[in-house]
C-alpha cells in the first residue's frame, strides 16, 4: 500500500491563513474524563475558508465539520476539540482541531534527505537526534501494517495517511488537502 503526506494546500486559490490557537483549557469532566473548551483561532488573513488548515507555521490542523464527518467514518486513532474560527465573515460552519493520537517510527532514512537537530543546537537543544527538516521523505511500508493516519515519531508535524484513506478524502473534493507521495 501507498502512504502519502497529507499538507496543507498552500496554492489553494484566495485561501485564509489561520492564526495561533489561543483559550484552549483543559476541563475535568468527570471520573478521567477531560474536555477542552473555548479553544480559538483569528483568521490571519481573509480569504476562502478551508476543509482542512494547518494552523499558523506547523500548528495543529483544523477540519471543516464535513471532514471531521468523513474522518470519523474512516479512520480510528483521532479525536477532535471544538475551535471557534474568529472571522470578519461570520464564517456559519464549525470547525475542529484534528488530533492524531498515534506517532509511528517509520522513516526510511537510507532513501530519504533530511536533517536533524544537533545536540548542541542553538535553538532546540531538547529535539537533539530528532528530525529538523526533509528534503525528501520516504517511509518504510513494511512497519506500517496498512495504518490509515499517524504522525512521523521525531518529526510530529508531519500527517501521514494510507492510500486507501486519500482516496476517499480526494474523492469528497474538500478544499484545503495536498497529498505528496512518501513511499
Amino acid at each position: 500500500m501507498k502512504y502519502y503526506r497529507l499538507q496543507d494546500d498552500i496554492n489553494f486559490k484566495n485561501r485564509w491563513y489561520l492564526g495561533d490557537v489561543s483559550g484552549l483549557s483543559l476541563k475535568f469532566k468527570g471520573e478521567n474524563s477531560l474536555s477542552f473548551e473555548d479553544a480559538r483561532i483569528e483568521v490571519y488573513e481573509e480569504g476562502e475558508p478551508m476543509d482542512f488548515t494547518i494552523v499558523e507555521g506547523n500548528g495543529p490542523p483544523v477540519v471543516s465539520k464535513v471532514l471531521k464527518e468523513v474522518l470519523v467514518q474512516n479512520c480510528q486513532g483521532i479525536s477532535f476539540i471544538p475551535v471557534t474560527i474568529i472571522s470578519e465573515s461570520n464564517l456559519n460552519s464549525e470547525y475542529f482541531i484534528l488530533v492524531i493520537e498515534e506517532e509511528v517510527d517509520c522513516v526510511d532514512e537510507s532513501l530519504s534527505d533530511y536533517q536533524k537537530f544537533e545536540i548542541n543546537d542553538p535553538v532546540r537543544p531538547d529535539k537533539a537526534g530528532d528530525y529538523r527538516a526533509f528534503f525528501k521523505l520516504i517511509v518504510d511500508e513494511s512497519t506500517l501494517n496498512d495504518k490509515q493516519m499517524f504522525r512521523l515519531m521525531k518529526f510530529n508535524i508531519a500527517i501521514i495517511v494510507n492510500e486507501e484513506l486519500k482516496e476517499v478524502l480526494e474523492s469528497g473534493k474538500y478544499a484545503g488537502l495536498h497529498f505528496a507521495l512518501v513511499s
